[in-house]
């Protein structure tokens, strides 16, 4: 059989961004060694639909509307990693079972769920739950599937190399969500179910993505074209569409659900099917052009102009500016903390510098898990309830894990969807995320009557000071004016199984420029101290940096 060359060049684009895309996410933290794969990896992200809607980025949105005008929706063969790992369950299935390779045939689309799974979808976009988008972004549940599942086997097989290999190999910690692995794992089964039985099923029954770049597809230049003298209505194109949109009988394809994947022209052996411009109607030596097959036995030709431009004009309508990527090598420096600590239950959780507010977070975030994955300091971790529901698999702060390096602003430079805004270094220096609790009662040099000032030494914001008490032992005293919420006292405390100083959350994050407004009325202040710790704010904050200048 021959092998059309757009074949080969789409299944080789198709490996590459699958394998560029994956590796990006096993590409733990605090590895610079991969910043050029990195730099080119990154942008891919950035590029997948669901994404660049959340971020509302023009650029994205504009060229892959235009791809799809021009290609079809060759997004979900090539771009889409959840679509090429769906094409590789297809092809081990045909390895597997040589019937396996003629499985499929001409389906009915299932508007109903398509369309309702999309307008839901839309709503929950507009109505900022971020968390349930993330069911259903097919970048999100690859991010999940490769977190969760093939990130701690390379982690495994790293550690393993550590143990044989000594110093030649770095020790990774292995952290699993059960949760989010729970619920990557479920999404891993139904997409591999779906697409051994049904090749493309889950991609032309119900995601929201297949379901609107199909639309835009309507209009596309280049189609799939069955020429009616040639062809036989022999139905070996049929059976082996994988995205089952081929009706032979009508000689009709239908083009909202073809992903573009040239088996056909491969399969078909009387060379009746083309991948030709359409100009106006189909016309000419009995070619019948890719439509709208939907209802093809009351009306096969039927043309859904309103339909068209209605997702045309969604599409064309989305404008912001596009969030400018930077890449940035990160060392990583950690206290040795030779104990075992226990996860602190605070009363407000603790959110990444860069994503503005909690509101802000759960309306941008598709939990793809990617700032977790790249996190040098192992500190951001997929939440499970800490958030409440809305915020479940969106990435919390755990100081138990590690704490947020001083300098760092990896988790922004790699967010595809705006839901942690990019900073430089001055910028994440200047953001206060939350400030640090000090419990006396849990303090060694309480318990024990030992020296300590761990806290105080490796506080980077000079934010804790050891003053003496009336027993005449030092015990740290806490400036929130000073404090930024990033961690470091609380993971290199000795207390344990519960650190004897912790970080509360805001609400809403602070920097310098705001002036401390937010900052004095956040969650987790403390009530009656709004005024003074926002009118503090600024001349705290400017003795810091004189006293590091001296």
């Amino acid at each position: 059989m021959k092998t059309n060359l757009f074949r080969i060049l789409r299944m080789s684009a198709a490996a590459a961004v699958f394998a560029l895309l994956a590796v990006l996410f096993v590409d733990w933290g605090g590895d610079t060694s991969m910043s050029p794969l990195r730099s080119i990896a990154s942008p891919l992200a950035r590029w997948q639909v669901v994404p660049a809607v959340m971020a509302v980025s023009v650029v994205p949105l504009v060229a892959l509307a235009a791809l799809t005008l021009l290609f079809g929706r060759i997004y979900c063969s090539v771009l889409c990693p959840l679509g090429v790992l769906q094409d590789g369950v297809n092809v081990a299935a045909k390895v597997a079972s040589k019937r396996a390779a003629m499985r499929f045939s001409y389906r009915k689309p299932r508007r109903w769920m398509r369309y309702g799974v999309l307008a839901l979808t839309v709503i929950l976009i507009a109505a900022g739950v971020g968390a349930a988008v993330a069911l259903v972004d097919p970048y999100g549940i690859f991010g999940r599937i490769i977190y969760d599942g093939l990130r701690p086997l390379a982690q495994g097989c790293n550690n393993f190399l550590a143990a044989v290999a000594g110093d030649s190999f770095a020790r990774e910690t292995v952290s699993v969500s059960w949760v989010s692995a729970a619920i990557a794992l479920i999404m891993l089964v139904i997409v591999v179910i779906s697409a051994w039985r049904g090749g493309r099923a889950y991609c032309n029954s119900f995601c929201p993505v297949g379901t609107l770049l199909g639309e835009v597809s309507r209009a596309s230049l280049l189609r799939m074209r069955i020429d009616t003298d040639r062809c036989v209505s022999c139905g070996v194109c049929a059976r082996k569409c994988k995205g089952s949109c081929i009706d032979p009988k009508s000689h009709t394809i239908d083009v909202t659900r073809c992903v573009v994947c040239f088996d056909c022209l491969d399969a078909c052996p009387h060379g009746a099917i083309s991948y030709t411009p359409v100009l106006g109607a189909a016309t000419g030596n009995g070619a019948a052009a890719a439509e709208d097959v939907s209802d093809v036995s009351e009306k096969p030709s039927e043309a859904v102009d309103e339909s068209r431009r209605r997702f045309l004009t969604a599409v064309a309508v989305a404008a912001a500016s596009l969030p400018e990527v930077k890449a940035q090598a990160v060392q990583n420096s950690f206290a040795t903390v030779a104990r075992v600590k226990r996860p602190y239950e605070r009363r407000h959780p603790v959110a990444p510098a860069g994503s503005v507010s909690l509101e802000h977070l759960h309306a941008k975030c598709t939990s793809c898990h990617l700032c977790v994955s790249k996190c040098p300091g192992h500190v951001l971790q997929p939440a499970v309830m800490e958030y409440g529901l809305e915020g479940v698999m969106h990435p919390v702060m755990r100081f138990d894990k590690g704490y947020c390096l001083y300098e760092c602003t990896l988790c922004g430079d790699v967010c595809p969807t705006g839901a942690i805004l990019p900073l430089n270094k001055e910028q994440k220096k200047e953001t206060f995320i939350g400030h640090a609790v000090f419990r006396r009662g849990l303090c060694v040099v309480h318990t024990d009557g030992v020296e300590c000032g761990n806290c105080a030494d490796h506080c980077p914001a000079e934010a804790i000071r050891m003053v003496p008490s009336a027993d005449g032992r030092l015990y740290p005293e806490v400036e929130r004016a000073l404090c930024i919420g990033c961690g470091r006292c609380e993971y290199v405390c000795p207390a344990s199984p519960l650190s004897a100083i912790h970080v509360e959350g805001y609400a809403v994050h602070d920097d310098l420029d705001s002036g401390g407004g937010e900052r004095g009325h956040g969650q987790g202040r403390g009530q009656g101290h709004g005024q003074g710790q926002g009118q503090g704010y600024g001349r705290g904050h400017g003795r810091r940096r004189e006293a590091g200048e001296a």
